[in-house]
């Protein structure tokens, strides 16, 4: 290619490789070249011939001008979709795709096979079975495994792939390149993408892995912990992706292989985990991004896949006794973070994912570090237990409620569930308890008792006049229990007229073994209470039982206070009359005395 530079602009010549040169200004006049190559006449008088060449005459302007004008990888793919579209791979998409693999395996110049290999990534995003077709990518594979491990130096790799805007100080952008990214870096990155489709779609043998030995693997790995300090991620992510696809196709290739074979334990036989296991102390980076990108996965159908790849890879590393240590445990507090999240947003189409999450929350729990470090427990069974709850208005997955009883029957949960569940017990009760109709009559009773019972000082407890006055009140307790309540006459009135002759003495007598079981503070419609500061005992009226009942009172009419006699220090003693009478006491002091209605 020469390039030849004038005052205003650049002109471009390069010779394709049927010896036709190209004069190129700018951006515009080369997608122009781009669409005058791919045009194919439409009166049908096209040739295979002329497919042929039209194909390979646009990878030839393509890898030669990839470095000015397809820099992004958003113009590399613009420039494959124009192909893809074209006529050529709309009538004709088997021939073309032959046709490419053969120049791969048989071109050496890394240029075209930069072009030749994008063609095949996009279109086998396009056409699924494409990718699944082992006879077309058995030959690529090893090409595309000596591409990965081709040795680059970092610090020319880690450029930003494109051209970047910049504002200047009149408001106009222009662009600039921040680097050049060598044409290797770019074939490694390609090599490792096209491997991930692959591995992710087809279902490969034992043999057919056998390509994969434990030095690409552990390649795989040192090239991880390389570019971890990279500012663009996009390799070291897709190089995560690629470890975790070749992982689900060993587990999958053992096990079909172990059924016939009868071995007990095909994780012996999976390379990656065997790897993995004689670098644990030299690949944290791998653990810590793969835990990121989980974190970071969106509902794109492509990232769910990845989230699948990457459960079944921490199931068998928590489920084994060499790795169940292998995390950190703050890396773990966020992995039971995104586990909580994601068991709780997944919609009832990412079923299949969430039993997935399902599995390897067990041994999360159980046989790593969490199982000793109580993190976000309650929040665990709640989450859990939403997934089954309300199954008399929705339908449960069968499958769903063995996972979630697998999880809650672990002994962490075990525990933490029965403590919860006495603590509502004895929440149950307190509140059946203070919800009880007889709350307040028990609380009245017992307050009643035990200040007639405790004395507030010495001398109050030896004053005869005290005595005096508390046997009159055992007097009046006894005789207004004989009383009928006024619920029990209502109910006697209300009776059949053929028992009228004992309706009411049964209720009486009904009322009153009530009254007296129950040692209700309706009996006594006036209490006695001491003040201390004045050492005066004063009556006074307590609230009717029926309000607690639901009956309305009775009018009454409140009596004035009664002298009934004085202490020894010369305090007077007062007392409210009942509107039940009760008979004469006898003496209380020496003049005073208590007059009672008859009953």
């Amino acid at each position: 290619m020469l390039v030849q530079t004038s005052e205003s602009k650049v002109n471009m010549l390069a010779e394709d490789d049927f010896g036709i040169v190209y004069l190129i200004e700018n951006a515009q006049q080369f997608w122009s070249e781009l669409d005058d190559v791919l045009r194919v006449p439409s009166d049908g008088s096209a040739t295979l011939s002329m497919l042929d060449t039209a194909l390979r005459r646009f990878v030839s302007l393509c890898a030669s001008y990839h470095e000015q004008f397809l820099q992004s990888p958003m113009q590399l793919e613009h420039a494959c979709n124009l192909l893809l579209d074209s006529e050529l791979f709309v009538f004709h998409s088997e021939r073309m795709c032959e046709l490419v693999i053969e120049d791969v395996k048989s071109k050496t110049n890394p240029h075209s096979q930069l072009i030749l290999y994008s063609v095949l990534l996009f279109h086998g995003r396009r056409q699924s079975n494409f990718i699944r077709s082992h006879k077309h990518w058995q030959p690529l594979i090893p090409l595309l495994m000596d591409h990965v491990l081709v040795e680059i130096n970092l610090d020319t790799e880690d450029v930003y792939l494109g051209a970047s805007s910049i504002s200047s100080g009149s408001g106009s952008r222009s662009s600039l390149v921040v680097g050049h990214i060598p044409i290797e870096a770019k074939l490694r990155g390609l090599g490792v993408r096209l491997l991930y489709e692959v591995c992710r779609v087809q279902k490969l043998s034992l043999y057919d892995l056998n390509v994969f030995n434990d030095q690409f693997l552990d390649n795989l790995f040192e090239l991880v912990e390389q570019t971890r300090f990279m500012s663009d991620e996009t390799l070291n992510y897709s190089i995560i992706k690629l470890i975790v696809a070749l992982n689900e196709q060993f587990m999958v290739a053992c096990l079909s292989n172990n059924q016939h074979s009868g071995v007990k334990e095909p994780e012996l036989q999976n390379r990656v985990l065997t790897v993995l296991i004689s670098r644990l102390g030299s690949s944290k980076t791998f653990g810590e991004n793969m835990i990121f990108m989980l974190n970071r996965a969106s509902r794109s159908a492509e990232d769910l896949c990845m989230q699948l790849l990457v459960l079944k890879l921490l199931y068998i590393l928590f489920t084994n006794k060499a790795t169940s240590e292998y995390f950190y445990t703050n890396d773990l507090r966020v992995l039971v973070d995104v586990f909580l999240r994601e068991l709780v947003d997944l919609d009832e189409e990412s079923e299949s994912l969430r039993h997935t999450y399902l599995r390897v929350m067990h041994p999360l729990l159980t046989k790593t570090q969490m199982r000793s470090v109580p993190y976000k427990r309650p929040q665990i069974v709640l989450a859990l237990e939403s997934l089954i709850q309300n199954g008399n208005i929705r339908d449960i997955n069968p499958t769903t409620k063995r996972l979630v009883e697998r999880c809650l029957g672990g002994e962490w949960c075990v525990q933490l569930r029965r403590t919860s569940h006495d603590k509502e017990a004895l929440n149950r009760q307190g509140d059946f308890r203070h919800n009880s109709p007889s709350h307040d009559i028990i609380a009245s009773t017992t307050q009643d008792t035990v200040s007639s019972r405790a004395p507030t000082s010495p001398d109050v407890e030896h004053d005869p006049a005290s005595k005096a006055l508390s046997s009159k009140l055992k007097v009046i307790k006894h005789h207004r229990s004989r009383l009928p309540s006024p619920r029990s006459v209502k109910a006697s009135y209300m009776r059949s007229s053929t028992d009228s002759t004992t309706s009411l003495a049964a209720a009486t007598t009904t009322s009153s073994r009530q009254r007296e079981k129950a040692s209700s503070v309706d009996d006594v419609t006036s209490t006695v209470t001491l003040h201390p500061e004045k050492s005066v005992f004063a009556q006074q009226p307590r609230p009717s039982s029926s309000s607690s009942l639901n009956i309305p009172p009775t009018a009454r009419r409140k009596a004035p206070p009664v002298p009934v006699g004085t202490t020894n220090s010369g305090a007077t003693i007062t007392a409210i009359a009942t509107s039940a009478s009760t008979p004469v006491l006898g003496q209380l002091g020496k003049s005073n005395k208590l007059v009672c209605r008859q009953l």
